[in-house]
């Protein structure tokens, strides 16, 4: 699919890359290029359709055509085959019971009719849920190129899960009984990190990943994970609930998670910045409005992914000078055709 030289050019950026997270450094400002108008989530031809062949072969042009076009600028992106409309955001939902549908191609999880309280400890290793999902990703190793990698679906993060299952009632209880919310949350980070070690163990950690490729990608020792709901918590909230059951989502094998944020969460960039299981965040949407404070607040041994929505690109560098910093970029209009040096900021 690929020729010896492209592999070669295609493996000497993620080496780049590792460089960012090695605390090496590299000379040029980084870029991450996912074309989404390749269509590659197509959720109903693997879910409603119950077409694997389809489904993988409509993921392999995608991701073919999208490795060729970041090899046309400076960009990366690793060929990798998604698994993340497998329940979209509800995979873990689904683990613990709740029933989620597609609807007008997006998945919904029903709240679930009993209290946080009497949240319990799914059978993880026996989960027909995740016994399923295992297999495809199995079958979609076999089937695919050697060198593609594979991309788990999404585990979101503890509360995350929580809202998902409890809805606003979660809310509630982490103001009213905040011991049960923080058991609650403890559980959701236990069974988050199991998921990610069975994954790991069947499919082979070198070869799949705990994100999307469509945010950001990580070399095989790191994971990431999705803190879209911390932008509705206080600062308190996260550090004395919260923090515990984030960290508790990393396996040992990994070194550190990248967490997604796309709301307005720079409240907690003390709170991130006190973690060693962060090695950084990236930022989508109305979160990269508070770049500089991330950038600025965060560790200096810390890396930021930043989309180009609504930032751009000179307010990135302006901030950063592009250390420590990779530039997401979704837009074909968007993509870094030439190096740019990185300036030291910090």
């Amino acid at each position: 699919m690929f020729t010896e030289s492209q592999w070669k050019e295609i493996r000497r950026r993620e080496g780049d890359f590792r460089k960012l997270y090695s605390g090496e450094g590299c000379d040029y400002v980084l870029s991450w290029y996912f074309n989404a108008a390749l269509d590659m989530q197509r959720p109903d031809y693997l879910i409603t359709e119950n077409d694997r062949d389809k489904w993988l072969q409509n993921e392999l042009r995608a991701v073919k055509e999208n490795t060729r076009e970041a090899l046309d600028s400076t960009s990366l992106f690793y060929p990798m085959v998604e698994m993340f409309s497998y329940y979209g955001t509800h995979f873990l939902d689904k683990l613990f019971g709740a029933e989620v549908g597609l609807y007008s191609g997006q998945f919904w999880s029903e709240v679930v009719d009993y209290p946080v309280s009497d949240l319990q400890m799914p059978d993880v290793d026996n989960s027909p849920v995740l016994k399923e999902a295992v297999e495809l990703a199995q079958w979609i190793k076999k089937q695919s190129p050697e060198g593609f990698l594979i991309s788990m679906p999404d585990v979101g993060c503890p509360l995350n899960i929580a809202i998902n299952l409890f809805g606003d009632k979660f809310l509630l209880e982490m103001a009213a009984n905040p011991k049960s919310a923080k058991r609650a949350l403890d559980i959701v980070g236990d069974v988050t990190r199991r998921v990610i070690e069975v994954f790991c163990e069947a499919v082979g950690q070198q070869t799949i990943r705990s994100h999307n490729s469509y945010y950001l990608y990580t070399p095989y020792d790191y994971g990431g994970l999705s803190l879209c709901a911390t932008q509705m918590v206080s600062p308190s909230n996260f550090d004395d609930l919260i923090a515990t059951a984030e960290a508790a989502c990393m396996p040992s094998s990994y070194k550190g998670m990248v967490q997604h944020i796309c709301g307005k969460s720079s409240q907690h960039v003390a709170g991130l910045a006190k973690m060693p299981s962060v090695k950084g965040i990236q930022l989508n949407d109305i979160a990269t409005e508070d770049f500089a404070a991330y950038y600025n607040g965060l560790r200096s041994d810390q890396i930021f992914y930043v989309r180009l929505t609504p930032i751009k690109l000179d307010e990135v560098l302006a901030t950063s000078g592009g250390d420590r910093t990779i530039i997401i970029i979704i837009e074909a209009q968007d993509t870094i055709n030439e190096r740019i040096p990185v300036e030291r900021k910090n």
